[in-house]
C-alpha cells in the first residue's frame, strides 16, 4: 500500500532556497519538514496550528532534523490571521485539515491572504469515498467542491498531483 509522501508533493512545487512557506494546520509537521529542507537556511517555514501539542511536536522534529528555519504560531485558522503575515508567502500548504474545521471558507480566505501574488497553494485532502480509516464521510470535501471553493477566491487551478489511494492533491496559483 502506498501512502502519501509529503516530500514528493512539496518538491513538485518548485520551492527554492530562500522562499517562505506556511503550513496551515501543520499537525505533526510532515509537510513542514519537507518544505524546510527545500527553502534552506535562507528561507523560512511557518507552521500554524491551534493545538499546542502539534506545534511542540513540529518544532521538536524539525530540530531533530537540524532544521532551524521553522517557526511555529498558534492560531485559530477559522479567524483572520495577523495582517503582518498577509502577502508574504511564496507557498501555502493546506493538507488534510479541511475536515477538522467548521468554516472552510474562513480557512481558505486566510490561505489566500497569506500568499504573494503568483504564490502557490498546495491542497491535499481525503478522497471523497469510504476508506478503512480517515475522517467520517460527512466531514470530507470532494475534490470538485474544494476546487470550486479555491477558485471562488480568485485562485487558478494549475495542476493535479498524484496523491495516494486515500488522498487527492491539487496546486493553485494566486
Amino acid at each position: 500500500m502506498k501512502f502519501i509522501k509529503p516530500q514528493n508533493l512539496v518538491s513538485s512545487l518548485g520551492i527554492k532556497q530562500g522562499q517562505k512557506v506556511t503550513d496551515l494546520g501543520c499537525g505533526s509537521g510532515f509537510y513542514v519538514l519537507a518544505a524546510a529542507k527545500l527553502v534552506g537556511n535562507t528561507g523560512r517555514v511557518l507552521a500554524i496550528d491551534v493545538q499546542d501539542a502539534k506545534l511542540t511536536a513540529t518544532k521538536s522534529i524539525s530540530l531533530q532534523h537540524n532544521l532551524h528555519n521553522v517557526e511555529i504560531l498558534r492560531a485559530d485558522l477559522e479567524k483572520p490571521l495577523d495582517d503582518s503575515l498577509h502577502g508574504q508567502e511564496d507557498v501555502v500548504i493546506v493538507a488534510s485539515i479541511l475536515h477538522e474545521v467548521k468554516n472552510r471558507e474562513a480557512l481558505i480566505k486566510n490561505a489566500y491572504a497569506l500568499l504573494k501574488t503568483g504564490g502557490l497553494l498546495l491542497a491535499v485532502d481525503w478522497q471523497f469515498e469510504p476508506s478503512p480509516f480517515g475522517p467520517a464521510m460527512e466531514k470530507r470535501i470532494s475534490e470538485h467542491d474544494l476546487r470550486q471553493l479555491l477558485e471562488s477566491t480568485g485562485m487558478k487551478h494549475i495542476k493535479d498531483l498524484n496523491g495516494d489511494l486515500y488522498h487527492y492533491a491539487m496546486v493553485f496559483k494566486k
